[in-house]
């Protein structure tokens, strides 16, 4: 996915890719900028099966490049069906450790909430929002850091209108999937616009997969971060013979920001 699926780091200019690859260390020089970001995550995973149960585990869904949920082994003759539940609240911190010329960041992220805590990421963001990073670091990025740091991007809002009713779409469509952005703003007020925000993905395949996002952004354009989102979240997919529909809610709000006194 181009906002959530590790990219090969060979094929981005040298200077992300340079950076992007080096470890986070504690001995590093101090962050550019650190934001902090509340987050409150529910995420609930229903498999269905025909006809011979379900074996192994509980349904633990690979979608958006990373497993959902997973669990005890069940087992059983006939129609089926397993869940799995996740409901989290904590913290995203994003410490920006540099700024390319060619309109990128570095960050390390990091997640402290139940169930989802990690270890620092190093993610390269082109000017687009793509994310580059370390794809054996693939499980330490969840869905809520992905959304986030697609927003990041220094290119997400720079030449968009803040004017109500400016509608634009970020098409990365190719291959036989779909993957398509559209935002649309509600409103603003001096150097804040709030944006409606839906996301279309479908993947063919004997394991194709759809999904479908809504929901609300607001972003600062002074600053250029996200301020506060939500959104909703649907996907359903066939895996081994069962029906998985995975559905998401996720929403994060900023309470720190060391350039907020920078406007």
């Amino acid at each position: 996915m181009r906002a959530a699926a590790a990219i090969v780091l060979l094929c981005v200019p040298a200077g992300i890719a340079g950076i992007s690859q080096q470890p986070a260390r504690a001995a590093d020089v101090a962050p550019l900028r650190t934001l902090r970001y509340a987050v409150e995550v529910s995420i609930k995973d229903r498999r269905e099966t025909q006809g011979g149960g379900i074996a192994g585990t509980r349904p633990g869904m690979e979608f958006k490049g990373h497993v959902v949920g997973g669990g005890n082994p069940t087992r059983g003759d006939g129609d089926s069906t397993a869940g799995v539940a996740v409901s989290a609240k904590g913290a995203i911190a994003v410490d920006v450790v540099a700024a390319t010329d060619d309109m990128g960041l570095i960050v390390d992220v990091a997640e402290d909430a139940p169930s989802r805590t990690h270890a620092k990421v190093r993610v390269a963001i082109p000017s687009r929002g793509e994310l580059l990073f370390d794809p054996k670091r693939a499980a330490d990025v969840s869905e809520e850091e992905r959304a986030l740091l697609h927003w990041l991007a220094r290119g997400f809002f720079s030449e968009r209108s803040a004017t109500p009713g400016t509608y634009w779409t970020v098409d990365e469509s190719g291959e036989g999937r779909i993957d398509v952005e559209r935002y649309r703003v509600l409103s603003s007020d001096q150097h804040r616009v709030t944006l409606n925000y839906e996301l279309e993905e479908k993947g063919a395949g004997s394991e194709g997969f759809a999904g479908r996002r809504t929901g609300s952004l607001v972003y600062d354009t002074a600053l250029v971060v996200p301020v506060k989102a939500s959104f909703d979240e649907e996907a359903h997919r066939t895996v081994d013979g069962g029906f998985d529909t995975l559905r998401s809610q996720f929403a994060f709000e900023l309470t720190a920001d060391s350039f907020a006194g920078k406007r």
